[in-house]
């Protein structure tokens, strides 16, 4: 009776003609994968809790737009470990240098994996638009436009996410190729939400356009730094347009562990690039001297104490203060206390937008 043959030392798949089999192969994206997550991650760390550190102490202004930053963080930590421990385990190979006792358990866990975006991407997108909503003082227009964003967005994501789940029936035929079952085919998935997501990203950055360029009482050094904040979104509709035309190059690659990893970098950095986005908003005022309790008001305690032997601080904080009060613009909530107040201009010009002198002080923390 011969032997039972050792599946550790088998492939999960044959491998092409002319291909052996290589358990140690350097062509695949597992380095990447840990350097990406990995970068990421401490990036977008950083980015959450200078948002939450400003909201919370600076400000003491910590809102809904700002609990779905720390959820959108959670998710996309957790997915992040989620691929590290795919990655361990194969994902990023070709199918035939893994080994044949892990690809049940690298399928799962990759499923697994892919399910955390829908949530992930829908808590950083309603980041943004509650954040337009409650910061933004925006007309009539602007808040429907704010809320059809939300509303089309939860839709889309959390239905997505359902139709993710039961994609397989049985379930279990979706990461165990011993199973036969009926699934809906695996490339609809990033095609659909690819086009979803440019589609929304260039929405959800075009909102608050209007509103910048129709300030009035700003000048157009303090504008560009507003357009740069905004603006830095413009990387996350990259991110969609790439991982599109990625999806459209791997179209019918059968081996799904190796070309998902080509697709799933650029959805990696769409999520967190959004969220840095989302979080950019609070750099201002965590870096501000005249805000209490920032990291710049930190800093020029510092320093003054370190000149102090040397030179006298006399009057020049409050003349500095006072000449900030009459150069900077009023147009986000007060309440926010980032932006100041934004508000129609009353006289002839409908869409533009006018300081008022009362909320300077609050409109210091961005610009």
């Amino acid at each position: 009776m011969a032997a039972n043959p050792d599946m550790s030392q088998i492939p999960a798949v044959k491998p092409p003609s002319g291909v052996q089999s290589d358990w140690n192969n350097s062509d695949n994206f597992k380095t990447e994968n840990v350097i990406l997550h990995s970068t990421v991650m401490a990036v977008v760390t950083i980015a959450v809790l200078i948002r939450v550190y400003t909201r919370a102490v600076v400000k003491k202004t910590f809102g809904v737009d700002d609990y779905f930053a720390v959820i959108a963080w959670a998710l996309s930590l957790t997915q992040s470990i989620m691929f590290a421990y795919s990655t361990k385990l194969g994902f990023g190979m070709h199918l035939w240098d893994i080994r044949a006792t892990s690809i049940v358990r690298v399928l799962k866990l990759f499923s697994a994996t892919l399910k955390v975006y829908m949530p992930t991407i829908l808590a950083v997108k309603l980041c943004l638009l509650l954040g337009y909503h409650r910061v933004f003082k925006v007309d009539r227009r602007s808040k429907w436009l704010i809320w059809i964003g939300v509303a089309l967005n939860s839709a889309f994501y959390i239905a997505f996410f359902f139709l993710d789940i039961f994609r397989c029936r049985p379930m279990a035929s979706a990461w165990n190729p011993a199973i036969k079952g009926k699934c809906i085919e695996w490339a609809f998935f990033p095609w659909t939400t690819g086009l979803f997501n440019i589609i929304s990203d260039f929405y959800i950055l075009a909102i608050p356009m209007p509103i910048l360029a129709g300030m009035k009482g700003m000048d157009n050094k303090r504008r560009a730094r507003l357009f740069a904040i905004f603006g830095l979104g413009l990387f996350t509709c990259v991110a969609s347009i790439m991982r599109l035309v990625v999806t459209a190059q791997v179209a019918g690659d059968l081996d799904r562990m190796y070309a998902g990893a080509r697709i799933l970098h650029w959805p990696i950095l769409e999520v967190n690039v959004g969220l840095i986005c989302a979080c950019a908003v609070t750099f201002p005022a965590f870096f501000d001297p005249s805000q209490p309790r920032s990291l710049g008001s930190f800093l020029s305690k510092f320093r003054k104490g370190s000149a102090k032997s040397s030179t006298s601080s006399g009057s020049l904080p409050d003349a500095n203060k006072h000449a900030n009060r009459q150069a900077l613009p009023s147009f986000v909530n007060p309440d926010v206390g980032e932006f100041g107040e934004l508000r129609p201009s009353t006289g002839s010009e409908k869409n533009a937008y006018c300081v008022s002198e009362e909320s300077a002080d609050s409109a210091r923390g961005l610009v």
